[in-house]
C-alpha cells in the first residue's frame, strides 16, 4: 500500500500543484502539507481530502488511505465558480431511484442510473452531477419523510452537522448526520437521532453531501 507521502506526491506531479497551492486550496497552513507531503505525518483528514477530489479528480478516499480507485471524477475547471459558492444555479436534477429505508437505516438504491425514467426535480444547485432519491420508509421521520426527496451533490463538501449518503465497501448505502472527522474515521448518527457509529476510512466506499430534502410537489414526470 502507497503511503500519505507517496499518494501527495503523485497528486503534485499530475496537478503541477505546489505545497502553497494545495495549503489554499484545503484551507491549511503550509507546514501542513509538507508534512503530508514529507512526513512524519501519515494521515489526512476528510475535510482537506474532499477538497482535493472536488479540484483534482483524485479520489478522497484514495487520498486519505490507499483504499479504492485512484481517480474519482473528472476536475472542474479552475475558473469555474460552481464549486467556489458564487453561483447557484436552477439545474433539472435527475430522480435515479428510491431509497427504500428500513429499521437498520440502511437502504436499497432502487434502478439507480441517471435519465432511468424516475422524473426529475428543477432546483437550486451548484454540483451539475447532483441526482436525487426518493424515500421510502419512516426511519428517517420526521426530518425525512416518506415520499419526499433527498438530493445529492456528490462533489460538495459535507459538513458537520450535515446530512450525508455513505457507501461502504461491503455494499451498504445509508443517509446519515455526520458528527465527527478524525484522522482516519468517522462518526455518524442516525437521523431521527437514533443510533451513533463510526466508519474507517477503509470501510467507506464514497460520502456525498445531501443538499437539500425537497417535498413531493417539486417532482415531474420528466
Amino acid at each position: 500500500m502507497s503511503t500519505l507521502q507517496d499518494r501527495i506526491a503523485e497528486l503534485m506531479t499530475s496537478t503541477g500543484w505546489k505545497v502553497g497551492d494545495i495549503a489554499e486550496l484545503c484551507g491549511v497552513t503550509s507546514s501542513a502539507v509538507t508534512q503530508w507531503k514529507d512526513g512524519p505525518t501519515k494521515t489526512i483528514t476528510l475535510e482537506p481530502a474532499i477538497k482535493i477530489e472536488r479540484a483534482s479528480g483524485f479520489s478522497a478516499l484514495w487520498i486519505a488511505s490507499g483504499k479504492g480507485e485512484k481517480m474519482a471524477h473528472k476536475p472542474m475547471p479552475e475558473d469555474s465558480t460552481e464549486f467556489a459558492g458564487k453561483v447557484r444555479k436552477l439545474r433539472r436534477v435527475p430522480v435515479v431511484g428510491t431509497a427504500k429505508l428500513g429499521e437498520d437505516g440502511f437502504y436499497d438504491e432502487l434502478s439507480p442510473i441517471v435519465g432511468g425514467g424516475d422524473g426529475s426535480m428543477e432546483i437550486y444547485t451548484e454540483d451539475p452531477d447532483a441526482y436525487g432519491l426518493r424515500v421510502r420508509g419512516q426511519s428517517m421521520f420526521p426530518a425525512i419523510r416518506d415520499g419526499w426527496y433527498v438530493v445529492v451533490a456528490p462533489n460538495g463538501t459535507p459538513a458537520i452537522g450535515e446530512y450525508v449518503l455513505l457507501k461502504l465497501t461491503n455494499g451498504k448505502r445509508m443517509v446519515k448526520e455526520l458528527l465527527i472527522q478524525r484522522n482516519a474515521s468517522i462518526e455518524v448518527m442516525s437521523v431521527n437521532g437514533g443510533e451513533r457509529l463510526s466508519f474507517d476510512f477503509t470501510e467507506l466506499e464514497s460520502i456525498q453531501a445531501v443538499a437539500a430534502v425537497v417535498p413531493p410537489s417539486k417532482w415531474q414526470p420528466v
